[in-house]
């Protein structure tokens, strides 16, 4: 075989991988684009049915065995519909709704204790389950039935007031009254303040604040930074 039948060989062999690779590119992005919109059509489907999905745990259930089998997240609204007896037996109400959004708040709140101190604002509560969420947006009215579902059987210490912002604690930080000061000035910061300007906002020294800020620290409640601009107190719940 003469060099130029050889390169004429190569160059069709080339042609032919190079269109090979184009069609199966065309595949792929034509099977994402079926499997996006069948994903959408999922979540109108959900978002069309949310009452339903909200009451009938076994029209949840068999949603979710479709999601999982199409690879889909399995996640309905906020909550993975399944018995939970330990936790389901504690809870009261008729809403099951509610007990389920309650449940996996009571799990959120264990997950982040290493991180807030037990401590977690609603407002960043609601934003962690619509994080979690697939099309189905959950309500402050909502999270706050079952937050008071949990508050009525003892599974949150106590839902507070900082600030006009509302925090859930979910165990007995054993507050002193600076620390509430401190805590306030936090959520009024959004959750972030200088060092400097927390001494200068409560008139207190240096030490007292240092003080007030040790337990915070040592729960995990507050972090202290140093910086360029000088130490920095962040409340990751807040």
């Amino acid at each position: 075989m003469g060099l130029r039948r050889i390169e004429e060989k190569l160059a069709q062999e080339a042609e032919m991988k190079h269109k090979g690779t184009e069609l199966a590119l065309k595949s792929l992005e034509e099977m994402t684009r079926k499997v996006q919109d069948l994903h959408e059509d999922l979540q109108r489907l959900e978002k069309r049915h949310q009452a339903d999905l909200k009451k009938n745990p076994e029209l949840s259930r068999r949603l979710m065995a479709l999601r999982e089998e199409l690879g889909l997240p399995r996640a309905i609204g906020i909550y993975e519909v399944g018995k939970q007896p330990g936790l389901m037996q504690r809870l009261k109400g008729k809403d099951e709704y509610h007990n389920f959004l309650a449940l996996r708040i009571i799990e959120l709140g264990k997950q982040m204790r290493s991180q807030t101190g037990g401590l977690l604002s609603i407002s960043e509560l609601a934003l962690r389950l619509s994080d979690e969420s697939q099309g189905i947006t959950t309500s402050i009215g909502d999270i706050t039935k079952a937050l008071n579902l949990l508050k009525e059987n003892g599974m949150i210490h106590e839902i507070r007031q900082l600030s006009g912002m509302k925090v859930v604690v979910f165990i007995d930080p054993k507050l002193t009254t600076d620390h509430q000061v401190i805590l306030e000035l936090a959520a009024r910061f959004q959750g972030q303040i200088g060092l400097t300007e927390l001494v200068r906002e409560t008139s207190w020294t240096l030490d007292r604040v240092n003080q007030g800020l040790t337990q915070l620290i040592q729960q995990k409640i507050a972090i202290k930074t140093e910086t360029l601009d000088g130490v920095i107190i962040s409340f990751p719940g807040i």
